[in-house]
């Protein structure tokens, strides 16, 4: 069975996903049920930026998990932003993807061609999957963005698989003519 995507957006500035979902539906695209403070004390948690958010610990503890959680629940390719992972360091980077175990994780980057790309996320996730974008972006076009990525991402899947089997096919006539 293919692993499913996660579309992880990070980027200085934040976006609206509850205006993207019916874009994101388009590509067959879902989002975390989850209320927006759970994404903002994810990217707190995994940051360790607490302390100048002004929460405890124990506040924010496990929302990324809960997060990751939900969206495995989804049993679709899912869409999360988190703009607070933008700056984190490699560390934090490797940390906020071992909860994605079981995904194929696609980065989307909107930094612009101004500014560079984060380093930490750009060594973490696989080449190819990496797609930076630009900033000025609106949520509507970033939502129909991720959904061109998502069928990109599926239409390779489908190439390689495609492949696999003409290979095999290959393999069984050559036996069968000999």
């Amino acid at each position: 069975m293919a692993k499913r995507l996660f579309l992880l957006h990070v980027g200085p500035d934040t976006v609206d996903v509850s205006a993207m979902t019916e874009a994101l539906a388009l590509g067959r695209i879902a989002v975390p049920d989850a209320e927006p403070e759970l994404f903002a004390h994810a990217g707190i948690e995994i940051r360790r930026t607490h302390k100048a958010a002004g929460l405890k610990r124990k506040h924010v503890e496990g929302a990324w998990a809960k997060v990751c959680r939900r969206a495995f629940r989804t049993k679709s390719d899912c869409f999360v932003s988190i703009p607070a992972f933008f700056d984190a360091s490699p560390e934090q980077a490797a940390l906020a993807l071992d909860g994605l175990v079981g995904f194929k994780v696609v980065l989307v980057v909107t930094s612009g061609f101004a500014v560079e790309p984060p380093a930490a996320w750009m060594s973490q996730v696989k080449d190819g999957r990496t797609h930076v974008l630009p900033s000025d972006l609106t949520d509507e076009q970033l939502a129909a963005q991720v959904a061109r990525i998502a069928l990109l991402e599926e239409e390779a899947r489908l190439d390689k698989r495609l492949a696999k089997i003409t290979k095999r096919r290959k393999q069984v006539t050559r036996k069968l003519a000999a």
